[in-house]
């Protein structure tokens, strides 16, 4: 679908940003849609509509947006130089983009991102568990790029463009973009299901991780037995909303690791599903993650007794795999 494409929905701006406004999709592209409106409702009735069509939507109310540009969040930024905006009613998301200036500190940013690359430090098991710290430091390594860049006065959005920018501003060691560029090859598999094939994800983290030595990444990524995620502590307050998220989405895993098949309730199932589009991460309050993380808790105590690193299992599996430097 064409940009041009787009029906006009009840939402008061519409703009479609990312690899489908700068022209440069390929195989492993999203497609991205801003919507934003003043009625939560209207946005949740035209997000679904739109998700079913195969877009990614970023969905904002009008005073959430505003507030990021407040903030300075480079999101604004992002949409400022790539968007095309296809429906703007009153002017409001135009004038925004426009008047928008970003910061030159990023400091606060770069260590919640470096809070969110620590999940990637422990991982369930398994084939999905490598993926998802694959996913985990596609995303991380992505912010950590935007944020350093922009520090400097560079703003590039497109990751193979972001990672080639790195080497050439020699924030990470020559020749060592393209180790970086696999994470977003192995983060498509990871959102897209796939369980299998994952013998060569830990090489390939070994590799990233040494590209970012330099940082505040982990050393190495252990995968240990799912309980030890499942009941392991929930990230120290304050924590922002996506690094609950994604540290529920870590216990999920787990959860399933140690339990295949295993059936879920109507909020895990949403959360399950949410793997494949991270951006719903957003429409969810950090204020619910307490009560999720119970809920897995529970299922793994209901189906046996807590897993132990010793406890046989029908494929047995060393209780921890360590790679990266270390």
């Amino acid at each position: 679908m064409t940009p041009h494409r787009v029906a006009v929905s009840g939402a008061s701006a519409e703009a479609i940003f990312g690899s489908t406004s700068r022209g440069d999709t390929d195989a492993l592209s999203d497609r991205d849609i801003l919507i934003v409106d003043d009625n939560v409702k209207a946005l949740r009735h035209w997000s679904r509509k739109l998700e079913e069509d195969g877009w990614s939507v970023a969905s904002y109310t009008f005073a959430k947006l505003e507030a990021l540009s407040r903030m300075g969040a480079l999101f604004i930024q992002h949409l400022k130089l790539e968007a095309s905006i296809i429906a703007d009613r009153d002017g409001r998301l135009s004038a925004l983009l426009r008047s928008f200036e970003p910061r030159r500190d990023y400091s606060r940013e770069l260590a919640e991102n470096a809070r969110l690359a620590a999940l990637a430090g422990e991982v369930p098991l398994g084939s999905r568990g490598a993926l998802l710290a694959a996913d985990i430091l596609y995303v991380a390594t992505r912010n950590h790029g935007v944020l350093l860049l922009a520090e400097r006065g560079i703003h590039c959005y497109s990751y193979s463009v972001l990672i080639c920018a790195l080497e050439d501003e020699r924030l990470i060691p020559a020749g060592t973009s393209r180790d970086l560029a696999s994470l977003r090859f192995l983060k498509c598999l990871y959102r897209a299901g796939e369980a299998a094939h994952g013998e060569h994800v830990p090489e390939a983290l070994d590799r990233a991780l040494a590209a970012l030595q330099a940082y505040q990444f982990p050393s190495r990524m252990r995968q240990v037995a799912p309980s030890a995620i499942v009941h392991g502590p929930a990230p120290e307050e304050p924590a922002f909303a996506y690094l609950h998220l994604r540290d529920l989405e870590r216990r999920l895993v787990a959860l399933k690791s140690a339990r295949p098949g295993i059936t879920f309730d109507s909020d895990l199932a949403r959360l399950s599903s949410w793997i494949a589009n991270p951006r719903a991460y957003s429409a969810l309050s950090e204020r619910i993650a307490p009560r999720l993380r119970n809920k897995i808790e529970n299922l793994l105590r209901a189906t046996s007794a807590s897993l132990d690193p010793n406890t046989p299992t029908t494929n047995p599996e060393p209780a921890i795999v360590s790679i990266g430097k270390g």
